[in-house]
């Protein structure tokens, strides 16, 4: 198993791999146990000093699902995480994942006709509110038609084909789970995803495999890739 490791230390931000099967920040208020979040802080404390609407979630400016692996952005003082928060606010901070998908998901509650076009016949882009689904809201749903739930900010995941069973991804603010949601929706679950109707496999499907944003002390412009 490859382990979470730092890729890119400038002097305001970090740039993190995760490691599939670990949270990115503590439940709540709880700091125990280990995330992406208490790694850093173990060679860089400063990354608790951070603090947004969630104190404990440190200088981290997005989470990956746990089952997610790939790039993570944390930032390394309050300047930083204000400026990247607003760069976020503003779509300004692009993000791209490969996905390894399956044809035909295994279940079809909740979810509307899809109305895009299929991600495999070239580029693709799927736009939608989303909804909480399911016991709990631990699942979501896409929401294009219904206008009891069309409200609130809309998402977009750009779909390229890589080859046949492998989707490149790419979105800027994110909602939780979207992409997964929306691959799933289009007919496309990824690998390993069982809460959305994909095939049970031990290796999850979906890497973070590229980043870019605005460095904010130098304010240029950085595209951090594995």
């Amino acid at each position: 198993m490859t382990t979470t490791k730092l890729l890119f230390e400038g002097p305001d931000t970090l740039v993190y791999w995760k490691e599939s099967g670990i949270p990115t920040v503590p439940l709540r208020t709880t700091i125990d146990g280990r995330t992406l979040l208490s790694i850093a802080a173990a060679y860089h404390p400063e990354v608790r000093c951070c603090h947004g609407v969630n104190g404990w979630e440190g200088g981290v400016i997005h989470r990956l699902d746990n089952l997610t692996k790939g790039l993570v952005l944390i930032a390394r003082s309050q300047k930083a995480y204000d400026a990247l928060m607003q760069q976020q606010k503003k779509d300004m901070i692009q993000k791209e994942y490969r996905a390894i998908v399956t044809k035909g998901r295994a279940i079809d509650e909740g979810f509307e006709p899809y109305p895009f076009l299929d991600p495999f016949g070239g580029f693709s882009t799927i736009t939608t509110y989303f909804r909480s689904f399911g016991p709990g809201g631990k699942s979501v749903r896409p929401v294009a038609a219904n206008k009891r739930y069309a409200k609130g900010h809309i998402y977009t995941t750009m779909i390229e084909p890589e080859d046949e069973e492998t989707l490149r991804c790419t979105i800027t603010r994110g909602f939780r789970h979207q992409i997964r949601a929306h691959l799933a929706w289009a007919g496309y679950p990824i690998r390993g995803d069982v809460q959305y109707g994909g095939i049970a496999d031990d290796d999850f499907g979906l890497e973070a495999v590229s980043i870019s944003y605005i460095e904010p002390c130098s304010g240029r412009k950085l595209t951090i890739t594995v």
